[in-house]
């Protein structure tokens, strides 16, 4: 079944809530308030560091935010961060990988399937994902919010 990562499903909900926030945030704030592991929540947090999509802030204030617009940020940027390239099927990237892809008659439509997804998790951005979380926030009635993971 195609399934997100814990770990990738962690850091869209890390981003989205440090791109709809405008201070810092600390890891452990975070792992509290979406009842996440912490030692995991930091080493998401500094892996996003490395990459230039999270800055972390010493001090009293400190934390982290986005180091870049949330716009910039795209859903296959941060699944190729946490889990390495997308891959639907290996001879999308490899001809000759498996023993019947001469004659296979699903290369071609999931070859079509896996430029389909690449492309809606490229033109898929932080910002859109942020203002659709806003977006269903604010339609439901006041009751406690629980956290829908993507995966």
């Amino acid at each position: 079944m195609l399934k997100l990562s814990k770990k990738t499903d962690y850091a869209i909900i890390l981003l989205t809530h440090l791109g709809a926030t405008h201070a810092s945030v600390s890891a452990q704030e975070l792992s509290a308030h979406y009842c996440l592991p912490h030692p995991m929540t930091a080493n998401i947090l500094k892996q996003l560091v490395t990459v230039g999509i999270t800055e972390s802030m010493r001090g009293q204030h400190g934390g982290y935010v986005l180091a870049r617009p949330a716009a910039s940020i795209t859903l296959v940027e941060i699944i190729q961060v946490m889990d390495g390239p997308f891959t639907l099927v290996d001879c999308v990237h490899e001809k000759g990988c498996c023993k019947v892809s001469q004659h296979c008659p699903t290369r071609g439509p999931l070859t079509a399937l896996h430029r389909r997804m690449e492309q809606f998790m490229e033109e898929t951005t932080l910002a859109s994902i942020i203002a659709e979380s806003q977006l269903n926030l604010t339609s439901q009635p006041s009751q406690d919010h629980g956290i829908t993971h993507l995966s």
